[in-house]
Parts: C-alpha cells; structure tokens; sequence
C-alpha cells in the first residue's frame, strides 16, 4: 500500500495508569486504514511537556501525518499544546479564532466561560485551528519536519465529532487522488475473531482490493470491506464480487449490513412488519429488554418483559410446568422453549424470546458449565430452542453481554425466515 502513513500519541496519565482505555487510537487507526493511510506506530505518553514533545518529535521522522489526542483542557496540567509547539519549535500564541470557538461555546450553553478557559485557545504561531463542534477546546494542526501534526481534544466523543464533520474529508483530501474509495459494512455474531480470520483468508491481506478489516465488541465483529479505482465506478465494480462472495460465505453469522447492532436490526425489523416482541429473561435479568428499550422506536414494537429469576417465578409468570423445571432443569432447552412460549401467552406478543444460564462465576456442573446459556424463541406458532456455551473464565458480565446479543439475533433470523423448522414442523 503506497502513499502517506500515520502515527498515533495518546496523551494522558490516566491512559499510562489504566485507569480509563484508550479509544481514541483505535479509532483513528480503524478510519486511517479505510483511506489507505497505515498506522506504524501508536505512542501513549503522560501528561509531561518534555515526554510530548520527544515522542512527537520521533513519531514526525516515521510518518507523513501524525495525530495527538488528550490534553487540551484548561488547567494548568494540560500542556500537549505548550508539547508541540515546543517540538515545532513555535511559541505559542492566543488565536483569535480560537478564542472565538470557546466563547462561543459558552455563549450557546448559557454560561459565562471562566478566564482558565482562554488557555484553551492558545496554539503555536501559524498553525491552522480546527474547530470542535461538541466541546470547548478546539484542535489545531501545525507541521513538524515533514509531517503535518493533527492535535485533537481527549474526549472520544468531541474526537470524533470533530473527525466525522472535518478532519476525516480534510485527511481524504489530502491524499494523492488517483484512486476513489467504495466501502461496504457487514455486521455479525456468533463467531469468533480468529474464527472469521481464518475464513477470511487472504481478503485480510494488507495489500488486497478490496481491503477488509474487522472491529469486534460486545461478541459483535463488523467487518468493512473498502474497494479502491481509477473513479467511484471502477471501485464498485472491484467491490461487487467479494462483496457477494463475503455475503455468501459469512451468511450464517451475518445479521444486518445497514444496523450495527441487533437490537437496532431487530427494532427495526419488527417496525417494519407491524409486530411486536416480549421478553422472558432469567440470567440476562432484564439486558435483552435493557437494549430494546435503549433504540428510538422501541415502545412501538417492545410489548412487555419479564425477569423470572427464579422457578417461582418461571411457575407463576409464565405458566411454565413442574415437571419440566424438575425433569430437565431450569437451565435447559426445554424449559427455555416453555419461557417463550409463556410469555407470548401472557402478553400476546407475536415474538417471545427466552433466556436462562449460567453465567457465573459459580453454579456450574460438569453437565451444565458456567457459561451454558439456553434460548427459546416462539413465533408464528413455533418454538425453537437452543443453547450456547461460552468461556466461563470470561467472566459472568462477558457471558450475559454475548447471550444478550445471541437472543437479539435468534429473535430477528426467527422473523426472516432463518431458523431451522422444530423437530416435527
């Protein structure tokens, strides 16, 4: 891959501390790469004036742009700008524009902006101001040698305001225009990263057209294919066939190309087709409901939710039998099966989803490990059911997140068509 590289300083104690994780380089590695520009290297420094300006100083011999997060606030320890002016050998100055950024937001949120604040708009003489849309302190962009150095505020959420409304299109801009760039999400669940590795092959290949990359959190993967061309037309055209292929070979694990979670696509879904959904949870304890209810739109297709934790509960809400809960337990296919049904019954909801496990970190058996998560789905007069093992060892939080995602997703392929007919159907 020819053209520009990047690398990435991270400023903050509390990065070097682990008290909060870095999301800031990932971020921009993951965009970076989907222009074509490599990340080689991500530095993370404290909040020393010296350390800053030695590592940006090094990270400039390596990379053509360079970006700094964090430390731009308005005390006294915030001093990544007073870091790279000194590593551009500038001194620093109070822009007006800047200035004019920061009164501005405090003008908007009614409040009069405290004389600490004006240290928020100091830059090294001649850089050029980035605004920031959602905060207070703006970026500012100044070179260093030959790289053109981007600091951008710590807050994730102001970072990436600021990357989504201009610095993304300015990065883009600046690199050589002979290709054109088409891009293609696919969002999955239920198989591992090293899973998808393997069968991705050589479409994770560096060089490869289209380039893939793949994020994973929460259980979830999205993968983002990016095709390049001589114009946007060409890049189409190279993107198609791996984009049909990836579709193929990915179809079982791939729940939605246009939502990035399966709550989102679920919602969505059952808007869509008029129905709506109720909840039946035991070792979820109420999160399939919780990441219902956290999409706009929700109230028109969630109906109600039940946390029967306990068999009395299972009996008394949800009609489900003593004979099932003492042939085959509560944490079983059979009673998950009976929780679904239950619940429809209860609610009249046209899509009941079930769940209970065990997610640790004690209760385990050799037969039933922490981990073992059961799932019962009822629509349009079926039940289906099934269970997940995950690693118990991942920790009781991890095993109610990925069943929480897995019951999201049974729920949409229940209403597309794409779980097996019961035993019998």
């Amino acid at each position: 891959m020819s053209g520009p590289r990047a690398a990435l300083c991270s400023v903050g104690d509390e990065l070097l501390a682990g008290k909060h994780p870095d999301l800031n380089a990932p971020f921009l590695a993951r965009e970076l790469l989907a222009l074509g520009v490599p990340v080689v290297e991500v530095a993370v420094v404290g909040d020393d004036e010296e350390a800053i300006a030695t590592a940006v100083q090094r990270l400039a011999t390596r990379a053509e742009l360079v970006f700094v997060t964090g430390g731009l606030g308005p005390t006294l320890d915030d001093v990544t700008r007073h870091a790279v002016a000194r590593a551009a050998g500038r001194e620093l100055v109070e822009d007006p524009d800047a200035l004019a950024q920061v009164s501005a937001w405090y003008r908007a949120h009614d409040r009069a902006m405290p004389a600490s604040n004006a240290r928020q708009a100091l830059v090294p003489r001649g850089a050029t101001v980035l605004p920031n849309p959602v905060g207070t302190a703006p970026g500012f962009q100044v070179p260093v040698g030959g790289a053109a150095v981007r600091v951008l505020p710590g807050p994730p959420s102001e970072l990436r305001a600021m990357w989504e409304q201009g610095i993304g299109a300015g990065v883009r801009a600046e690199l050589p225009q002979a290709e054109a760039r088409v891009e293609q999400r696919f969002h999955l669940q239920g198989l591992s990263e090293s899973q998808f590795s393997d069968d991705a092959g050589a479409w994770l290949e560096r060089g490869a057209n289209p380039l893939v990359g793949v994020t994973v959190a929460r259980g979830l993967l999205t993968a983002r294919l990016v095709a390049r061309g001589a114009d946007e037309s060409e890049a189409a055209r190279v993107l198609e066939p791996v984009a049909l292929a990836f579709r193929e070979r990915f179809a079982p694990w791939i729940f939605s190309e246009e939502c990035p979670t399966p709550e989102e696509a679920l919602v969505t879904e059952l808007a869509a087709r008029g129905l709506e959904v109720a909840c039946a949870e035991s070792c979820t304890g109420g999160l399939v409901a919780g990441a219902l209810t956290a999409v706009p739109g929700s109230s028109a297709v969630l109906a109600e939710s039940f946390v029967t934790y306990s068999n009395a509960a299972k009996r008394a809400r949800l009609s489900v039998a003593d004979e099932l809960l003492e042939a085959h337990g509560a944490v079983s296919e059979e009673v998950a099966g009976a929780m679904a049904e239950g619940v429809v019954r209860a609610t009249g909801a046209d899509l009941g989803l079930a769940t209970s496990g065990i997610a640790g970190p004690g209760g385990g058996t050799s037969e039933k490990p922490v981990g073992l998560v059961c799932f019962g789905v009822r629509f349009a007069g079926r039940t289906w059911t099934g269970s997940r093992t995950w690693p118990g060892r991942a920790g009781r939080t991890a095993v109610r997140d990925w069943a929480t995602a897995h019951a999201l997703v049974l729920g949409l392929k229940a209403l597309q068509g794409r779980l097996p007919a019961p035993p019998g159907a």
